[in-house]
C-alpha cells in the first residue's frame, strides 16, 4: 500500500490541509483512503502523496555546504510544512553537526546529538548563517571547506543525466527550484575517482 498508516500525519503538512479535513480523516484507516472512490477518501489519498513526494525530493536534491566546523546549511523552499521534517532527517544522518535549512522567508535548525533532538525555527536562512557566523566569530565562507564541498557535488558522474529528457520529464523543474539546484551537466564526464587520481 501506498498510503502509510501514519497518513494523517502526512496530511497534517500539506498546505491545504484544515482542521475539519483532519477530523474526517482520522475516521478513516489507510487501506480505506487507498482503495476508496469516496471524494473526500480521493482528496485525502492524492493530498497525502503530494507531501510523501515532496519529503522524498527533498532529501534527495538538498545539498548541503558546510559553515565552519560541524554546521551545515542549505536551500529549502517547500510547499508544504515539510521544513523540519527535511531538516532532522538531515541531522539524524549526520549526528552532533547543525543542520539548517531554509530560503529568504523561513529557516530550520536541526541537532542529533546522543539519541536526542534539538530544534528551532527561525526567519530567513540568511539570517540565521549571519547568526551562527556572529556566534563562531568567524568570517563568512571558509573557503578550504567551501572548495572540496563544490568539488565533490560537482565531481559525481549520473549517467542518466546524460538524456536531459528523460531526467525532465522525471524530474519537474518546480522541484529542482525548491530544492535550489539547477541541472549538473557534468560536460567533462570526470567521475570522484578521476579527480583523486588529478591529485
Amino acid at each position: 500500500m501506498r498510503v502509510p498508516e501514519n497518513f494523517v500525519f502526512y496530511l497534517s503538512a500539506h498546505r491545504g490541509c484544515n482542521d475539519h479535513l483532519l477530523a474526517e480523516a482520522k475516521k478513516m484507516n489507510a487501506e480505506y483512503v487507498e482503495l476508496s472512490s469516496d471524494p473526500k477518501a480521493v482528496l485525502i489519498r492524492r493530498m497525502v502523496y503530494s507531501v510523501q513526494a515532496e519529503v522524498h525530493r527533498m532529501r534527495g536534491f538538498v545539498r548541503l555546504k558546510a559553515l565552519g566546523f560541524k554546521i551545515l546549511y542549505g536551500y529549502l523552499k517547500p510547499e508544504h510544512r515539510i521544513g523540519d521534517w527535511i531538516c532532522d532527517h538531515f541531522a539524524k544522518r549526520s549526528p552532533s553537526t547543525i543542520i539548517a535549512l531554509g530560503n529568504s522567508n523561513q529557516s530550520w535548525v536541526s541537532l542529533y546529538h546522543n539519541g536526542s533532538m534539538q530544534k528551532s525555527q527561525g526567519a530567513g536562512i540568511e539570517d540565521t548563517i549571519k547568526a551562527f557566523q556572529s556566534a563562531m566569530g568567524a568570517m563568512p565562507g571558509d573557503q578550504g571547506i567551501e572548495r572540496i564541498w563544490e568539488t565533490y557535488y560537482a565531481s559525481q558522474y549520473c549517467p542518466e543525466r546524460r538524456n536531459l529528457q528523460s531526467f525532465n520529464h522525471r524530474m519537474p523543474k518546480k522541484a529542482l527550484r525548491s530544492a535550489g539546484l539547477s541541472i549538473e551537466r557534468n560536460a567533462n564526464g570526470c567521475t570522484l575517482k578521476d579527480f583523486f587520481k588529478q591529485e
